[in-house]
């Protein structure tokens, strides 16, 4: 073959080529979400992440090879085309969920409506001239690449360094003044609603300690809304992770690695965000959630693939027993902590009452009752052993990020084959605020109203 011929040949195959390394950029800009939550919450690694897209990037290779010889190039292009207008059909949706134009759970109507823009995008792409389509490659390579790495860009040129804890009269990125000296145990027992607290506060009292309950205003509805706005004391309710310790709202963004400890004697420990980021921290415990395979959870990312048995995507019992030895985990991690043996500060976000992933064995009403159960132990477990360490020089600090969502879980279907109608004593649109200490406290507590502020607390104790 001529030097002339050969380069004839590769002129002929560069719509071909640019049409895969298009459908390649759409499909990583079709995954971004998961990339970036992926490395947020800790599920998976950039080098298994990597790998994992090397792995689809070398599948959407070969298939355009084989489909390239058997049906040709032209027919391979067309149905690379029809590929790269279903992608774009289902980013935009995508995207109008972040931006809360359409709900989060989509009814029948916004998924009919998502198909029908999909088949007719498709059959748009056959009545595009192919060098329209030359220059629309370029486009979305170009574009898809900043698309995709714009958010991350975006978050660590945006994100201010922010002193945490501090009172909520001052912006979180002053220098916090220095707190008292005290022995504060600040739970965070996630979804708890206000209604459903008796429990954890009987468990106080039956430890001999003098209780105050307060109902507050949660600052969102998930927790991925409701931390950010804790630390930034402002709303989150559009919150996405956007970087590996990075989550943005619209143009505000959290970045737990540009946060400092506005004290030497603080321990974390937390599950789903990235506290243990945080500056300046004395121990910090992180729980990730169990998950699947890098591989296998991209898979189940994208729509139709979901459904193929063999790759596991839906919730298993095994997954279930995995949350539950989690969940006992964080309690033992928590008793092991550094305050028990030097005082100070301990805060922990817990893995209870909220509601456990995988195939449930009881009504959600049951479960969560059973939850709050097991939430109040811990709390009456963490109790004793303050009594025991510190005697009457402590406090116990409980508050949660956002009530019981029935409405969240209700729509999943491994709740839905159960009766998933909670008890009316367990929904609440807010959150409780129970402090517990060994004598009453005779200073007028801080009137607190959203749990933004409830940090606020530990600047106002009484050393006995």
């Amino acid at each position: 073959m001529s030097t002339q011929e050969t380069v004839s040949e590769m002129r002929a195959g560069q719509p071909l080529y640019a049409a895969t390394l298009a459908l390649l950029t759409l499909l990583l800009l079709r995954q971004t979400d998961w990339i970036w939550s992926s490395l947020y919450f800790q599920h998976h690694t950039a080098s298994e992440i990597t790998f994992a897209f090397g792995l689809l990037a070398v599948f959407v290779i070969v298939c355009v090879a084989l489909l390239s010889r058997g049906l040709g190039q032209a027919t391979t292009i067309k149905l690379i085309n029809v590929g790269i207008a279903l992608l774009l059909t289902f980013v935009g949706f995508t995207y109008l969920k972040q931006l809360e134009l359409i709900p989060m759970q989509s009814n029948a109507l916004h998924k009919m409506l998502a198909v029908a823009l999909a088949i007719t995008a498709s059959l748009l792409t056959l009545k595009i001239s192919i060098d329209t389509w030359k220059r629309f490659y370029l486009a979305g390579i170009v574009g898809g690449m900043i698309f995709i790495f714009f958010p991350v860009v975006l978050a660590n040129t945006n994100a201010s360094t922010v002193y945490w804890p501090s009172p909520s009269y001052q912006p979180p990125t002053v220098a916090a003044p220095n707190m008292p000296s005290q022995n504060t145990i600040v739970l965070l027992l996630d979804e708890l609603s206000a209604s459903a607290a008796g429990p954890v506060v009987k468990q106080l009292q039956s430890a001999g300690l003098h209780v105050t309950v307060s109902n507050i205003d949660p600052a969102g509805k998930n927790t991925i809304n409701v931390i950010p706005a804790i630390w930034m004391r402002t709303s989150f309710d559009q919150s996405v992770a956007c970087g590996p310790t990075q989550l943005c709202s619209t143009s505000r963004v959290l970045d737990f690695s540009k946060v400092k400890a506005s004290s030497e004697n603080i321990d974390i420990v937390g599950f789903y965000h990235r506290y243990c980021s945080i500056q300046g921290l004395r121990s910090c415990s992180f729980s990730p959630f169990p998950t699947k395979s890098a591989g296998t959870e991209l898979a189940c990312n994208f729509p139709w693939v979901n459904g193929l048995e063999f790759l596991g995507c839906e919730a298993s019992e095994s997954d279930r027993k995995s949350f539950l030895a989690l969940r006992d985990n964080m309690k033992k991690t928590l008793m092991e902590a550094p305050f028990w043996k030097k005082g100070g500060i301990l805060f922990a976000h817990l893995l209870a009452p909220h509601p456990l992933m995988g195939i449930p064995l009881k009504t959600l009403s049951v479960e969560y009752a059973d939850n709050i159960t097991y939430g109040a132990a811990v709390v009456r477990l963490v109790a004793q052993r303050a009594k025991s360490v510190f005697g009457d020089n402590f406090r116990i600090i409980v508050f949660s990020d956002h009530p019981l969502r029935p409405e969240f879980w209700c729509a999943d279907k491994t709740y839905m084959a159960l009766k998933c109608k909670p008890d009316s004593s367990q929904t609440s649109s807010q959150v409780p605020l129970i402090i517990a200490t060994f004598n009453v406290n005779n200073n007028a507590p801080l009137k607190i109203e959203n749990n933004i502020a409830v940090f606020d607390l530990l600047y106002q104790f009484d050393s006995k």
